[in-house]
């Protein structure tokens, strides 16, 4: 589904997210065509150290490339086997088509040189493709496992792990800025079984399309819609994602809307009335229909 064109807000009044999910093989067989309807972005996981393909990569490689949805593959990255043949592995199976590569790095194996370690597989992954990819990681296990502090992390594009209520995450050392935060473990998505991991992309749609690179427009009506059901009586619906925008008017308890697109600071829905808030502070308003 084409989210239909709204007037355009000024970036100050509205910081622009997009949402999405990741997965793994945890998740199971998705049903991407109808999760497609409901998120802007997926990445899923390809390797494992030097021998290890997740079971179920390429059904989400396929499903992903069906839907039209923008899509990457990451690899765990394992610190004490060699980062050379990890990043041979993880190219030959992913493919070297993609804009985007992201690399994990949360194992918890301490060892003294493994800033040098994961610095030679990035790089030997540019060599391969001729992208740079981006780094997975969360401040508490940056900041504890990698050292020295390597002063080259802000070259890679962040993808942060960080599990809050709040506006923004907590960053790891050497960067000042992030652009993908994992901020939940426990996201319910349409077409999928299993709890996924909710991501907001730190920019508009138009920005997350762009930097996956592989975005597809699907003809009209080839995507089933999704449907969400306000779960409160006056439910206020917004000119834009945000508390400070103008009510335009309300949803009454059971009452359901077709979702055009996710976007805004926490979960916003823009739906033919406006734009109301999914999910704020830890608070839930409304609900899937399935």
């Amino acid at each position: 589904m084409q989210p239909v064109p709204l007037p355009v807000i000024p970036m100050d009044e509205v910081t622009m997210r997009t949402f999405g999910i990741d997965v793994s093989h945890w998740e199971g067989q998705i049903n991407w065509q109808l999760a497609a309807a409901s998120i802007n972005f997926a990445y899923f996981k390809c390797t494992d150290g030097t021998r290890f393909v997740d079971t179920c990569f390429h059904q989400n490689q396929q499903g992903c490339l069906e839907a039209g949805l923008p899509h990457a593959p990451y690899h765990y990255f394992q610190p004490t086997l060699n980062p050379v043949t990890q990043a041979e592995h993880f190219i030959t199976t992913a493919g070297r088509d993609y804009r985007r590569y992201i690399v994990d790095v949360e194992a918890p194996e301490r060892i003294s040189d493994i800033a040098r370690r994961l610095l030679h597989m990035l790089e030997h992954i540019e060599e391969l493709t001729g992208k740079k990819p981006a780094i997975y990681t969360s401040a508490g296990y940056w900041n504890d496992f990698i050292r020295p502090r390597p002063a080259w992390a802000d070259e890679y594009d962040l993808i942060v792990a960080h599990y809050t209520a709040q506006h923004s995450p907590l960053l790891p050392a050497g960067w000042s800025k992030f652009t993908i935060w994992q901020f939940t473990d426990h996201w319910y998505s349409p077409g999928c079984d299993e709890v996924a991991d909710g991501n907001w992309f730190n920019g508009s749609l138009e920005q997350c399309r762009e930097w996956f690179g592989n975005y597809r427009a699907l003809n009209p009506g080839s995507t089933p819609g999704t449907r969400m059901r306000s779960l409160f009586d006056n439910l206020h619906i917004r000119q834009s994602p945000s508390v400070n925008a103008r009510i335009t008017g309300s949803l009454e308890k059971g009452e359901v809307v077709e979702v055009e697109q996710l976007g805004g600071n926490d979960i916003w829905i823009r739906h033919k009335r406006g734009w109301t808030a999914v999910e704020r502070g830890g608070y839930r308003y409304m609900e899937v229909v399935k």
